[in-house]
């Protein structure tokens, strides 16, 4: 798998000035934006990666080949998933010190809700990458790219219309999140990171089987 994953890292760092400039713009951006901004905005490019490096395989026609190798459909299959979540990580990572580092010089530490929001969305990507990966196994980059966006659309549209809702049915949305801010942290963390393992368990799975079916 090392090699797998060395081999898309070595594809993606032809992208190295592209991320370098992300990177200062978002800094830029991030001295007078909310504290979300960073986490949110890197998290999402460093989704996107993963998706160029099926990018890089379907015009490489590499599958043909790497099959020739003592690696296996499986083991292609977890690389791609350890590739998705090691840079959502990274990427997650990266926003969550700038937004330290901005808070620090803006004398304004994150809320409870700010710190909340930011550790359920690496969780969010997680899931997203799961229902996004099968998709690229089975339809390509192109296809999987798309997919991703009007996933992303779908959303933002659910929870607009949930938000527009509440808002209706006079409930406190705010007062909800209080409340659920209120309880033990370390139990809503294990409770997303519970939920995210086993989505991601059941989409590894439906990816191994498409890869073993699949003709290349």
């Amino acid at each position: 798998m090392l090699g797998l994953l060395e081999k898309d890292l070595r594809l993606l760092k032809g992208q190295k000035n592209f991320f370098l400039i992300i990177l200062l713009i978002t800094v830029f951006l991030s001295l007078n934006s909310e504290d979300n901004f960073a986490v949110t905005y890197l998290t999402f490019i460093a989704g996107f990666m993963t998706i160029s490096s099926f990018g890089y395989d379907d015009n490489g026609n590499c599958m043909p080949f790497l099959l020739t190798l003592p690696v296996s459909r499986r083991l292609y299959v977890k690389s791609k998933y350890v590739l998705g979540f090691l840079l959502t990580f990274i990427g997650w990572m990266a926003g969550m010190v700038i937004s330290m580092v901005t808070a620090f010089l803006h004398k304004a530490p994150p809320t409870a809700e700010a710190v909340l929001f930011q550790l359920a969305w690496v969780f969010f990507w997680m899931i997203l990458l799961s229902f996004v990966l099968p998709m690229l196994f089975r339809f390509g980059a192109e296809k999987g790219r798309m997919a991703t966006l009007a996933m992303m659309l779908v959303f933002m549209a659910i929870v607009f219309a949930l938000s527009k809702l509440a808002e209706e049915m006079g409930v406190d949305v705010d007062a909800c999140l209080d409340a659920l801010i209120g309880q033990r942290i370390a139990v809503l963390i294990a409770g997303m990171a519970a939920v995210t393992l086993i989505i991601v368990l059941i989409s590894y799975s439906i990816s191994a089987k498409i890869v073993q079916k699949k003709e290349y």
